[in-house]
């Protein structure tokens, strides 16, 4: 009886801990991120993807500011979503998740201050992922960024 009760036990924790993965995996799915395949020709992996959600959600903290949903904080953040400005320039968007912006910018007809963003020393392919991540989210498709162009634009 007691060997029952603990087989059943253990199958039904195994069920829960399955289920609630299954959860997990879903809502990581539908948090309203749009992916693209790039412009460029180019392909980037859900690894490569997965590499530049961890940074921009973590260590980067770029989401504090922007939201998880690239939307920003209108009046004094701008988004990342659909964001003209971004989109304009890659090299643009590397120096500015490298070094910030100093200026104010005007995206999507509304002005931005600049010198507001908070730098976060990031490693060449630390800034290939977010950027790429960034470029490739929220209905974005802005191409992909290589570590050349980032080695280039640090120097």
């Amino acid at each position: 009886m007691k060997k029952t009760i603990v087989v059943l036990s253990l199958l039904s924790f195994l069920f829960l801990m399955a289920f609630s993965i299954s959860q997990v995996t879903r809502a990581s799915n539908s948090d309203g991120v749009e992916l693209f395949a790039p412009q460029d020709g180019g392909s980037l992996s859900e690894k490569d993807l997965a590499a530049g959600k961890a940074i921009y959600e973590g260590k980067g903290t770029c989401f504090a500011c922007h939201q998880l949903t690239g939307v920003g904080l209108p009046p004094t953040f701008p988004p990342l979503a659909k964001a003209d400005y971004l989109l304009a320039d890659k090299k643009r968007a590397i120096r500015q998740t490298m070094y910030g912006a100093k200026s104010p910018i005007t995206v999507n007809g509304d002005t931005y201050p600049g010198g507001l963003m908070t730098v976060t020393p990031l490693t060449d392919q630390e800034v290939v992922d977010v950027v790429n991540y960034i470029l490739n989210s929220w209905g974005n498709n802005g191409g992909i960024v290589t570590i050349d162009e980032v080695k280039a634009e640090r120097k």
